[in-house]
């Protein structure tokens, strides 16, 4: 009896920890990209979603890969704006985003997948990682 009482507390303390963190928190690594009906894959990608407003891009291939922003969200809107890094590299130089700024549409995210749809039409599959 004993010990099933503490299995249900530890079930509900695990089943609650997500209902805190919104489902966009976390780390997701990016593994599809498709435009134009072609599917490209990914897997040096990551996108960093940090509290409310915090972000961050990782991208293996490069020095100092990572590139810091802020982002807003209202409903499954989402609007992303990337700064230079302290090396004044531009993400527009490494990415196929054509600003620091980008537009996306949530069309789904669980506790292990995240579908992006940028304003170009393209969609971003990603895996929690």
């Amino acid at each position: 009896m004993k010990y099933s009482i503490v299995g249900c507390i530890i079930l509900l303390m695990v089943s609650c920890e997500n209902l805190s963190n919104p489902p966009l928190c976390g780390k997701w690594q990016l593994k599809t990209v498709e435009k134009n009906g072609e599917i490209l894959s990914v897997d040096t990608v990551w996108y960093n979603f940090q509290s409310k407003s915090l972000f961050s891009v990782q991208i293996y291939d490069i020095p100092w890969d990572t590139f810091v922003g802020v982002r807003t969200q209202e409903d499954n809107l989402l609007s992303i704006q990337i700064f230079n890094n302290r090396f004044n590299k531009d993400i527009v130089d490494y990415t196929d985003w054509k600003s620091p700024i980008r537009l996306f549409t949530i069309e789904k995210v669980n506790r292990q997948r995240l579908l992006l749809r940028s304003e170009e039409g393209y969609l971003y599959s990603f895996i929690r990682f």
